[in-house]
Formats: C-alpha cells, sequence, structure tokens
C-alpha cells in the first residue's frame, strides 16, 4: 500500500507539473507578444531588493543561498529581503551578507484570510528597486512577483514566461535549482563565478559552532559506541519522506555490512523529532528543532549519509564532506554540489553493495587503510 501511495504522489506531482507547463505557455502567448526585456541592469540604481521564492522546503531555501550570496557581491550596498514559505527561513537564513527581512508566505493557508491579509501586508509594506523570482515555471512565484511593488523585474524569459519582466534572463544549460539561479546575476549584472566554487551556506556564528560542537560530543557520549582515537564519526539521516524513504530496515542492513567492513567508524543518527524511534538501539543519535543548531552540530561529523533531504543538503552546505543516495529524485536538479560531496545513484543496488561503495569513498579520502 505504501508502494502504492508513494507511486501515485509521484504521478501527481508530474501531471500537476505538465498542466502547469501547458497552461504558462498559454498564458505567455497571450501576454508576451512583442515585449522587449531592458539589455542590461544598473547596480548602482539598485538599492532595496526582494527574492521571491513560494517553497517550504529546507533544502530548497538552502539552494538559495549561492544567489544571495552572488547578489550581495554584485550589489554590496543594497538591503535584500526574501519573500518565501519555509517556517524556519528567517533562522536558518539569518546573518548572511546583505540580507535584511524575511517575509513568510502563508504555506497553503491562502483560506486563513487574516493570516493571507497580514502577510500581503508585510509583503507590500516597502517597494523595492528590484524584484527577483529566479523559477523557471512556478505560478505562485510569478503571481508573487505581479504583487510586489517594484520599479524593475527580473527572472527567466522563455516560452512558460507569462509575466512581463524588465529583464528577462535565458534559461542556462545548467539544471541544478541551486546553481541555476546564478545566471539571473551573470546576465542582468555581468557577474561571474569560477565553476565548482558556488556553495550552500548557513552563516553560524563561533557561538552557535562551539554549542554544536558540544552537542555533538554529548550526543555521541551517550552512544553504546565510542570512537578510538582518529576512527571517523559519520552522521546519518534515515528519515527521509515519501518515495525517498529508504526504511530501517534499509538502513540496519546497510550499516551491518559498513561497520563489518570499517569496525571502528561510530554512526550519529539525526532524528527528525526527539520521539523518533532509531534505527539501532546502540548507536548514538542527535535531535535539533533548530536547523541552525543542527548545521552546527553536523558540521563536527567526519562524513554525513543520506536521501535526497533538507538535511543532507544542511550537513553540505556546514561543510561537511556527504554522500548523497539518490533513488527518486534526479542528482543533476538536486544533488549536493561541494567538490567533496558524492552522488550515489543507488536504484538496483542492495544495502550492502551501497556501503561497499561507501566505506571505498571514506578510505580513499581519508587515507584509511
Amino acid at each position: 500500500m505504501a508502494g502504492f501511495r508513494d507511486s501515485f504522489r509521484v504521478w501527481e506531482k508530474h501531471r500537476r507539473q505538465r498542466f502547469r507547463t501547458l497552461t504558462s505557455r498559454m498564458f505567455a502567448a497571450l501576454t508576451m507578444r512583442g515585449h522587449q526585456s531592458l539589455p542590461r541592469l544598473d547596480p548602482a540604481a539598485i538599492h532595496e531588493v526582494l527574492l521571491v521564492r513560494m517553497n517550504a522546503r529546507m533544502g530548497n531555501t538552502l539552494f538559495m543561498t549561492p544567489l544571495l550570496t552572488a547578489l550581495h557581491e554584485v550589489l554590496p550596498h543594497a538591503a535584500i529581503d526574501v519573500f518565501i514559505s519555509y517556517p524556519d527561513a528567517a533562522e536558518l537564513l539569518r546573518g548572511l551578507p546583505g540580507l535584511r527581512n524575511v517575509i513568510l508566505a502563508p504555506q497553503k493557508e491562502w483560506w486563513h484570510l487574516r493570516r493571507t491579509l497580514a502577510s500581503l501586508r508585510a509583503y507590500r509594506a516597502n517597494r523595492y528597486d528590484l524584484v527577483i523570482e529566479p523559477s523557471l515555471n512556478s505560478s505562485s512565484g510569478r503571481i508573487a512577483m505581479m504583487l510586489a511593488r517594484a520599479r524593475w523585474r527580473l527572472g527567466f524569459g522563455g516560452e512558460e514566461q507569462w509575466h512581463r519582466l524588465d529583464f528577462a534572463a535565458v534559461p542556462p544549460d545548467v539544471r541544478h535549482e541551486a546553481l541555476r539561479p546564478l545566471a539571473l546575476a551573470e546576465q542582468a549584472f555581468g557577474y561571474s563565478i569560477a565553476p565548482g566554487t558556488a556553495r550552500l551556506r548557513v552563516a553560524n556564528s563561533t557561538e552557535e559552532l562551539a554549542a554544536g560542537a558540544r552537542l555533538f560530543r554529548e550526543s555521541v557520549a551517550r552512544g553504546a559506541r565510542q570512537p578510538r582515537p582518529g576512527a571517523p564519526v559519520i552522521g546519518f539521516f534515515a528519515s527521509a519522506r515519501g518515495p525517498k524513504d529508504l526504511g530501517a530496515g534499509w538502513w540496519r542492513e546497510f550499516w551491518a555490512a559498513y561497520l563489518a567492513l570499517r569496525p571502528d567508524t561510530v554512526p550519529i543518527e539525526v532524528l527528525p523529532s526527539a520521539t523518533h524511534p532509531a534505527v539501532a538501539s546502540d548507536f548514538a543519535t542527535v535531535h535539533c528543532a533548530s536547523p541552525r543548531l543542527l548545521a552546527a552540530t553536523v558540521a563536527r561529523a567526519d562524513w554525513f549519509f543520506s536521501a535526497d533531504t533538507g538535511p543532507m543538503h544542511l550537513a553540505s552546505a556546514a561543510g561537511v564532506p556527504t554522500i548523497a543516495f539518490f533513488d527518486q529524485t534526479n542528482p543533476a536538479a538536486f544533488g549536493p554540489i561541494k567538490p567533496n560531496d558524492v552522488v550515489l545513484r543507488i536504484r538496483g543496488m542492495t544495502p550492502q553493495a551501497v556501503a561497499a561503495v561507501c566505506a571505498d569513498i571514506v578510505a580513499g579520502q581519508t587515507g584509511a587503510a
């Protein structure tokens, strides 16, 4: 039954995407005829920027951080606001250079009139020089951009773009959701970034990193397995949602095989809630209600293993070498982006085979025998 529900979710998602694509092309044919965009935007004339991302997931919020970094570099004098649906976005993005405010959009709660009106009042309270919508085909994002009070509008053009843009960037060949938006800064402002240097970011303070290190040590100390000097402590997240969930049984088989190959390893499981059952009773576990504290905590791990989830991207953003297991989703669009991160396409592989590959990768990058 769970497999049927997962397959239905995937089918329903694809159906919505096809419908959105069709309707966007129809609207674009009606609204964009003869429209001409500006050849370039003048950075000196832009002092207040609004970035719109109508998404409620941790990973997609982190995917905004390379563009936020680029905007601050090309517009160091500008104040940047973000309008987003992810409930913890203000905390997660806090401290990024140039960021001023995070305005929370109602998530699937437009029928709560009072909340919706309060959100829209906050959203329209300021007049911006530039509003940016970085998605290729987000109807809610385009509606939000249309409602913003702004002098100029920047986004991707193309046959599915139905909102009139003052600068319409050409969608690049890059498919990754964190890297493609950089083309907006490149084409609108002449910004350039060296290939392979873009990063997801969490701007943890020194104090937050110290608190995370303490929590990490305390969590490891509570586990039955204790690290020997020089032995790796590997974080993992086994609670992906929907079709990406590999299941506790899969993870138990994986770790049994991995520890048979690398017996000195100490696993520490990141739990989605304080009451969530652990994969194994003798493993260390840690739960952080705050994604920001979780980033500071997993930053102390030597490696991080996970399916395509928010915590996987959070670990990568925290600088931890990450091995991401991909089965249902496309790593070209959603994989980790650091050079020392690794994507494994695990479809058709047994947990034992995945464990052997991971053990070889860790040994090869750490010089372990």
